[in-house]
C-alpha cells in the first residue's frame, strides 16, 4: 500500500484551506501575499537572532506556536515549555550571532527560512550553527512552528 495518495490528499489540503474538511486556525484572516509575507519573515528572523543572541524568552513565547518542535542537532526533540525553559536558565554567553546565506521560501501560509549563523562566546570559542525555520499563518499572525539548528563540523564552515 502506498502513503502517496494520502500525502498528495493532505498536501492539497493544506494548499487550498477552502477545501472541504479543512479547518484553518486563521479563519476569517488571509494569509499576506508572498512579498508581504517575506518581509515579514525576513523581520522575524532577525529577531529571533537577536532573541537568541541576548536570551529573551519573552519573544520566544510570543513567536512561537503553542505546539513547536525543536530539534537540536543531537537529535534532542524540545517542546515550546523545554525551550523556553533552556532559554531562561542557560546563559547564552555570545559576544557575536549574525545571519549569513539567508533562504525564505513561501509555500502559501507557510514559510521556512534557512540560514547559517555564524557566533562567538565571550571565551572566544566559536563556530556556525545552520538552521531551518518553519513559520505558519496562524491567529492572523506568523507563528514558528518548527526549528532545527545543527552545528556545522569545522571542516564544512566556509
Amino acid at each position: 500500500m502506498s502513503f502517496l495518495p494520502l500525502w498528495i490528499t493532505l498536501l492539497t489540503l493544506m494548499a487550498n484551506p477552502s477545501n472541504a474538511g479543512f479547518i484553518s486556525r486563521s479563519q476569517g484572516c488571509e494569509p499576506p501575499s508572498v512579498e508581504q509575507a517575506i518581509t515579514s519573515v525576513r523581520a522575524l528572523n532577525e529577531q529571533y537572532i537577536d532573541a537568541a543572541r541576548v536570551g529573551d524568552a519573552d519573544w520566544f513565547a510570543d513567536h512561537m506556536a503553542e505546539d513547536v518542535v525543536v530539534v537540536l542537532g543531537s537529535g534532542r526533540r524540545m517542546t515550546k515549555t523545554d525551550f523556553l525553559s533552556a532559554v531562561r536558565n542557560s546563559p547564552t554567553n555570545l559576544t557575536s550571532l549574525t545571519l549569513r546565506d539567508v533562504t525564505i521560501r513561501v509555500f502559501g501560509p507557510t514559510v521556512q527560512v534557512d540560514a547559517d549563523a555564524p557566533w562567538e562566546r565571550v571565551d572566544g570559542q566559536h563556530g556556525i550553527s545552520r538552521y531551518i525555520d518553519t513559520y505558519a499563518w496562524l491567529d492572523c499572525r506568523w507563528q514558528v512552528i518548527s526549528a532545527q539548528i545543527t552545528l556545522l563540523p569545522p571542516t564544512n564552515r566556509p
